[in-house]
């Protein structure tokens, strides 16, 4: 049986299977000897308590009135027959059915009749000559199927036996119960099977139902359609399970949009400086050897793209190795001002083509942070070169760095174009760039702030950006100054 919803009911219909027949094991196998001890110990109990009222009459040749009301009643509840012998073996009082008979010759006859059934079997007489309590069962002697408890109980007054209470209760209602509660046991457990069967059924396919809808739900991902979901009314583990599969679905949704446009936005950034490379490669070829300057001027755009689709396959591969993980944190502690000052002498170049003025406001230059020394030149090195590309020409760059308590604070301000509010969640996007047009200038391979926000995020950095449009933009971080 392959299916999941056949081997649940099949396991909870064997559990409800398994649990009747340990019902009729104990109640059919167990439940005769439960009721016939049972009653031994009522019988043993009760001739106890009646030798002990005995005990309290001044006369013993005489049964007192309590005496005769105890019996009486109990009798009357357990069908029992009791005998009270002296002990000589005169029979001082016998009940049965509420009828008391002595001091009569043929009544005296029928009574040691009636105890000789028991009195003359070797074993009982034995047991009451030796003034202990017990407790037999017997058959009579002339009808086998009429078995009875016997139980004896020694009246004695210091530690002479006096008398001897006996008291027979029949075996045949026990059987007769019992047999009644096989009958009724029979009917329960055949119906309890029938019942027990349909609800195994019905939970079966109430715990399966979420699990199918799962598994086919898991098949149209698989096959790539990943805006297929699970409706689940339930909130327990399966529930869970469904909202993981919908999560999954989503994140699977988006890696596959991110792959597409990955693969779009990449064969555009790429396909420029090719197209460019082998069409300047051409007319190079074709050019006459006397037009010098033209070809230097040819040659230089050839080594411009060529360099442009350097750093472009060096940003992929940097950010590629962020997002799998496979560049590890160096964390130590170094003075931030030394990482700056290297990133604005580098960058300085290209500042004073537009004539930027790059400004450094720190309160302390001692100040030093705990990261990674090389990713945090980095995560510099892209947000002011970032900030000179937008920035107006004749204009200024303030690098702000904020002493605070336990983390230091680092603003890098431009005089800039700024970014529309829309745009500003997706700046920290892969290609992602302000300027629609995608037209070619000089603001890079759009993977600048992609590869920031890595580096900040596997720092556990906080980070943020602010801009306005024509008036400049802000990017802060704050890093932490110790472990």
């Amino acid at each position: 049986m392959k299916s999941i919803l056949g081997k649940v009911w099949l396991g909870i219909t064997s559990l409800i299977i398994l649990i009747l027949l340990i019902i009729w094991l104990f109640q059919i196998g167990l439940l005769n000897n439960f009721y016939i001890n049972e009653r031994r110990s009522i019988l043993l109990k009760e001739g106890e308590k009646i030798a002990s009222l005995f005990l309290e009459s001044d006369d013993y040749s005489v049964v007192s009135y309590r005496v005769k009301e105890q019996i009486e009643s109990f009798c009357s509840s357990y069908n029992a027959k009791i005998f009270i012998i002296d002990s000589h073996s005169n029979i001082l009082f016998f009940n049965s059915s509420g009828d008391y008979f002595k001091d009569h010759k043929f009544q005296e006859q029928n009574l040691r009749r009636n105890l000789s059934i028991f009195y003359n079997d070797l074993e009982v007489r034995t047991k009451i000559l030796e003034g202990k309590a017990f407790v037999v069962q017997k058959d009579h002697p002339r009808f086998k199927e009429r078995k009875s408890i016997l139980t004896g109980v020694p009246i004695k007054e210091d530690g002479k036996i006096i008398g001897t209470i006996l008291l027979t209760s029949p075996l045949a209602p026990i059987e007769e119960t019992i047999s009644i509660l096989k009958k009724q046991l029979s009917i329960i457990t055949f119906i309890s099977l029938i019942i027990g069967t349909l609800l195994a059924l019905l939970f079966a396919k109430n715990f399966t139902g979420p699990i199918r809808k799962i598994t086919e739900t898991s098949r149209k991902i698989a096959k790539g359609d990943f805006s297929a979901s699970v409706k689940l009314a339930s909130k327990d583990e399966i529930g869970v399970l469904g909202d993981t599969i919908n999560g999954m679905a989503k994140q699977l949704g988006q890696i596959e949009n991110f792959r597409r446009e990955f693969i779009a936005n990449t064969s555009h950034e790429l396909k420029t400086p090719i197209s460019l490379i082998t069409a300047y490669s051409e007319l190079i070829r074709d050019m006459n050897i006397k037009e010098e300057d033209s070809k230097n001027q040819y040659l230089q755009i050839i080594i411009d793209e060529a360099n442009r689709l350097n750093n472009m396959v060096e940003d992929i591969l940097y950010l590629s190795k962020m997002e799998t993980g496979y560049s590890k944190l160096k964390l130590l502690k170094f003075p931030v001002i030394e990482v700056i000052s290297n990133v604005t002498k580098k960058l300085k170049f290209f500042a004073d083509q537009k004539n930027i003025k790059i400004n450094l406001e720190i309160d302390d230059k001692n100040t030093e942070i705990y990261g990674d020394r090389g990713k945090m030149h980095q995560v510099f090195y892209n947000i002011i070169n970032n900030a000179i590309n937008h920035s107006f020409k004749d204009s200024h760059i303030t690098i702000k760095i904020i002493n605070m308590r336990d983390r230091v604070r680092f603003e890098i301000l431009d005089e800039g174009k700024g970014i529309p509010e829309e745009d500003l969640p997706y700046i920290w996007d892969r290609f992602y760039k302000v300027d629609k047009s995608r037209k070619r200038d000089d603001s890079g391979t759009g993977l600048g702030m992609a590869i920031v926000k890595n580096i900040l995020e596997a720092h556990s950095f906080k980070y943020g950006i602010e801009s306005q449009l024509d008036k400049g933009t802000i990017v802060w971080f704050e890093v932490n100054k110790d472990i």
